[in-house]
């Protein structure tokens, strides 16, 4: 009798499993599969702000070291576009109202339903070294004017308030597909190199989150203009067209209003 109802037990053990794993594979099949637009597991937006090269073509100024503003660039920087980026990242400083590009991009589709931009200053010393005491200018071609932004257009100041904004415009970011837009940044009310951040924070799929600025590395740098109260800082001037040339002037202190500072080319 006690071995009869163990056979017994033993069978209904195994019809259960069997019956739990007939279950569970239906549940698996019956499963509707992920959307081809769901983010993968840990993927994200990722953001990069950098000073923006809008216009670059046409003409800039930047503030620069001696040691840098000495340099040559190579053959292939052919126009102000090249050496503006050229000179970013030789360390040459903005100054002054400037662009700045936020970028967007993800390794899956997704919508940025809105955008929190806030500027604030950051304690990091600038890097020992000799200062950014010369004006550093490209001119597309001879008598030609740098664009600069218009008068209000700077939303933002790094010194004497961080006030956030918030875009509202929607933007669409794939693979390969990237988003852009520009936002203007007052650089001026100190009198020497100093380090800033711009902080983002977006809305995605009903959430909204802070999201690190180039991977982390978020300390960007600006200076203010040397020039003023009578004195116009040493100048190195690239002039890109017919053919490149460079002309070098040296600091004047009240020079009169149509006297052209001595230049040595």
């Amino acid at each position: 009798m006690k071995t009869r109802t163990t056979a017994v037990l033993a069978v209904c053990v195994a019809a259960g499993l069997v019956a739990s794993l007939l279950v569970f594979r239906r549940s698996a099949s019956d499963a509707p599969p992920p959307a081809p637009d769901a983010p993968a597991a840990g993927a994200g937006v990722r953001v990069g702000v950098a000073i923006s090269d809008h216009g670059a073509e046409q003409g800039w100024f930047l503030m620069a070291s001696q040691d840098v503003a000495r340099r040559t660039p190579p053959e292939d920087v052919a126009d102000c576009r090249a050496l503006h980026a050229w000179a970013l990242r030789e360390g040459a400083l903005p100054v002054g109202d400037t662009a700045h590009t936020v970028t967007f991009s993800a390794e899956h589709r997704t919508t940025i339903e809105s955008t929190y931009v806030r500027v604030v200053p950051d304690p990091t010393p600038y890097p020992a070294g000799q200062p950014p005491a010369v004006r550093l200018r490209c001119l597309p071609r001879p008598g030609a004017t740098p664009p600069f932004p218009e008068p209000g257009e700077a939303r933002f100041r790094v010194n004497g308030g961080s006030r956030p904004l918030t875009f509202e415009e929607r933007r669409q970011v794939e693979p390969g597909v990237d988003a852009r837009f520009d936002v203007v940044v007052d650089l001026t009310g100190t009198t020497g190199p100093f380090a800033y951040r711009v902080e983002i924070g977006i809305a995605e799929g009903g959430g909204f989150r802070m999201v690190p600025v180039n991977g982390g590395d978020d300390v960007l740098f600006a200076t203010e203009d040397g020039g003023g109260m009578g004195y116009w800082p040493a100048t190195t001037t690239w002039t890109m067209g017919p053919t490149r040339t460079r002309t070098d002037c040296p600091a004047a202190t009240d020079p009169a209003p149509d006297l052209r500072a001595e230049c040595a080319g």
